[in-house]
């Protein structure tokens, strides 16, 4: 029994030195199969840092190359506004040199037309002539319309009095028709204490006009208007004004009481 147990015993420690030197060997392999990788991984880290490194300054170029492309654009830009500028300039001074030339034939053109004693020489001293000429000839015109002027109100002050004149002339001529009022009484109304008479606004009557009936010489008495339209007018016969024992009657004169001045 001992000796199958040490012949196992060998048999397990053979089967453990075999398994541990395979595995020895496995670990051997594997960690040199690491370093291995090691080795690769750094090589490889150092292939990408040196292309990130590459990649870094292709970028710094291209920003350089696009900051070069910038500068070219602006000056370009630059360039060809002054282009425009000075086309534009040319332009204008072609429009001018025009102008001028086309002014100096018309110039040429007016001179031509001037009277034989008119020398070009002689232009300006003419021209100050008729400068002198049209300021005295202008003074005079202002002299003339403040002459206007004076006389226009003159006129006007006159057209004033003539109208003023005139106003009066009509006023007096209605106070001359008032103070000849010939109505009558067409109508009487003893019960009621009233006349109607036969005339009214059409010849100056008003509510506040003062009337008398006369018969003949002799005065009847005084009426008090009561309302009066274009040609009727109905007055109140004032009793207390009657003379003793008359009373008004129909054809009987109206007159003012008291005559327009």
């Amino acid at each position: 029994m001992t000796k199958v147990l040490f012949i196992l015993s060998a048999v397990v420690m053979a089967v453990a030195s075999f398994f541990a030197y395979q595995n020895n060997r496995a670990f051997v392999e594997t960690r040199l199969a690491k370093a291995s990788t090691h080795r690769l991984i750094k090589s490889e880290l150092g292939g990408v840092n040196q292309l990130v490194a590459d990649i870094a300054k292709l970028k710094g170029d291209i920003k350089g190359v696009q900051t070069e492309s910038d500068a070219e654009s602006e000056r370009l830009k630059a360039h060809t506004v002054k282009i425009s500028q000075i086309d534009s300039d040319s332009k204008r001074t072609a429009e001018e040199t025009d102008a001028k030339t086309k002014k100096l034939e018309e110039l040429k053109a007016q001179l031509a037309k001037l009277p034989a004693d008119v020398k070009p020489e002689t232009l300006a001293e003419d021209l100050n002539k008729m400068k002198q000429s049209i300021g005295e000839l202008t003074a005079a015109a202002e002299a003339k319309k403040k002459e206007v002027e004076a006389e226009q109100t003159k006129i006007a002050a006159a057209e004033k009095e003539k109208d003023d004149i005139v106003r009066k002339i009509e006023d007096r001529k209605k106070a001359f028709d008032r103070n000849g009022l010939t109505a009558r009484v067409v109508a009487v109304n003893n019960d009621w204490g009233f006349v109607v008479i036969d005339a009214g606004k059409g010849i100056g009557i008003t509510e506040e006009t003062k009337l008398l009936v006369t018969r003949g010489t002799k005065t009847v008495g005084k009426l008090n208007i009561i309302s009066v339209d274009g040609n009727r007018t109905v007055a109140n016969i004032l009793t207390d004004s009657l003379v003793p024992g008359m009373v008004p009657l129909p054809g009987d004169r109206v007159i003012l009481e008291n005559l327009v001045q």
